[in-house]
């Protein structure tokens, strides 16, 4: 039996080894040591298979802190130091209170009541689909964006939908809605990377839940901008599409009226929500909510989690959280943070606070090539604070930058989200690339004529 070889396997893992290969041979300096030579080596050894898919998420996710400590980089306390951070169990929380409220059918409800209101038209479902992903993040505290995903391709198959511009301009907005807006909303994950960052010059630093709103909000406008463009260009108004009010109507009506698991649902998001605005009166972690509230969903009287909704649980993400957090605390033991700091600060010193945010924004944008979000927050953002220190700028205003640029993409591989929705096989890949880049240009344009002025005006710069 003849064996057969996947070449196009065998060249990406090709190119796992020729990167970290070409690190290797580096020489060392006073600088740049053995140590930081060797972690970024292994690190990016592992991310180049995480964003090739080489092997499985968990897998990958169990190997990069396995490495570090077999190696001899860092002792296992260190490598394996995430875990003890409560970012972790606030993810395994958030991932569990999304999943009981899908199961519920909570979120499926509020889908079909939003594409209703915006019209049942094409228009109406494109932007409802985009308001789909804000509304369901906003209840889920952008936990719900996998589930905001399903929904959206649930749509274009109501609609009889093809790989074509049409479906993929209704993935477009369902992706930037449901993925892009974690950028601007609240996201406890993304949060508390932030704020252990920033820790490291403002100590005791607590990031308040509408911080990346307020400076990072115009990335909401510039989604609609976006699609509005593509509208335009595609010429939506002369497409022949099935779809109409009367469908989503009765999409609505077979799911009858709310039930009790529904109403015990909506309590239980208004319950996690007036703890986390309550808990920066009260001082109080915002984490402590994801880690109660939606276990309580399993008690007798409430009763509405099931066991085989934690059985279908993505545990894989939460392994690849504590991962990406490991990044940055191994990253900080061997001195990369520094490293990054002494190459980018003689090359900003001197240049105005615009061309140091903007040049945040490319780094973090290159290193979205190679990292996924995640991994970018927990590997940069300590790097970044330190630059910004440095160089006398405000650290919020460099960890605003990174989490901005976390949608500066171009590629399905970059983003969980985007690889889900581009993996239903609506989306042509040229679409895809030109959505993106249409949209990275929005958001860098928009970034310097509104957001820079609107940062001055609010003091962070």
């Amino acid at each position: 039996m003849g064996i057969t070889i996947d070449r196009k396997k065998c060249f990406r893992w090709f190119i796992c080894l020729l990167f970290p290969l070409i690190v290797a041979f580096i020489p060392t300096s006073h600088d740049f040591t053995n140590s930081l030579r060797l972690f970024l080596v292994l690190t990016i050894f592992v991310i180049l298979i995480i964003a090739l898919e080489l092997l499985p998420r968990l897998v990958s996710a169990i190997l990069l802190p396995t490495l570090y400590m077999t190696t001899g980089l860092v002792p296992a306390e260190t490598a394996f130091a995430s875990w003890t951070s409560t970012t972790v169990w606030m993810v395994l929380g958030g991932l569990i209170f999304s999943n009981v409220l899908d199961e519920t059918g909570l979120l499926r409800r509020i889908a079909y009541y939003v594409i209703r209101k915006c019209g049942g038209t094409y228009s109406g479902a494109v932007f409802g689909c985009f308001f789909i992903g804000i509304i369901l993040n906003l209840i889920t505290f952008c936990n719900g964006w996998l589930v905001a995903s399903a929904l959206v391709y649930g749509v274009c198959s109501a609609m009889n939908m093809k790989p074509s511009k049409e479906a993929s301009l209704i993935c477009f907005a369902g992706t930037i809605g449901a993925t892009g807006c974690t950028v601007c909303l609240y996201y406890p994950g993304y949060f508390s990377m932030l704020e252990t960052a920033i820790r490291e010059v403002i100590p005791n630093y607590r990031m308040p839940m509408l911080t990346s709103l307020k400076y990072n909000g115009f990335f909401i406008i510039a989604c609609i901008l976006c699609i509005f463009i593509l509208m335009k260009i595609y010429n939506t108004k002369s497409m022949a599409i099935n779809v109409s009010k009367k469908l989503f109507d009765e999409k609505y009506l077979q799911l009858g009226e709310m039930s009790s698991k529904e109403k015990k649902a909506v309590i239980m998001v208004i319950l996690l929500l007036a703890y986390l605005f309550s808990s920066t009166f009260l001082d109080l972690p915002a984490a402590y909510g994801f880690m109660i509230i939606p276990f309580l969903m399993y008690l007798p009287i409430i009763g509405i989690g099931k066991e085989k909704t934690l059985n279908t649980l993505n545990f894989s993400m939460v392994f690849f959280v504590s991962t990406c957090l490991g990044i940055g605390v191994v990253g900080a033991n061997v001195g990369f943070g520094d490293y990054l700091t002494g190459i980018a600060v003689p090359m900003l010193v001197g240049k105005s606070n615009l061309i140091v945010c903007v040049s945040f924004l490319l780094i973090g944008m290159i290193a979205n090539f190679f990292m996924t979000p995640f991994a970018m927050l927990g590997g940069l953002a300590i790097p970044f604070v330190q630059i910004a220190a440095t160089l006398g700028i405000n650290p919020v205003a460099a960890c605003m930058c990174l989490l901005y640029s976390c949608e500066m993409l171009f590629m399905p591989y970059e983003s969980a989200g985007n690889l889900i929705m581009y993996g239903y096989g609506l989306m042509p890949m040229k679409d895809f690339i030109f959505q993106m880049s249409l949209k990275a240009g929005v958001m860098l344009i928009g970034f310097i004529f509104v957001m820079y002025p609107l940062w001055n005006l609010f003091g962070l710069i």
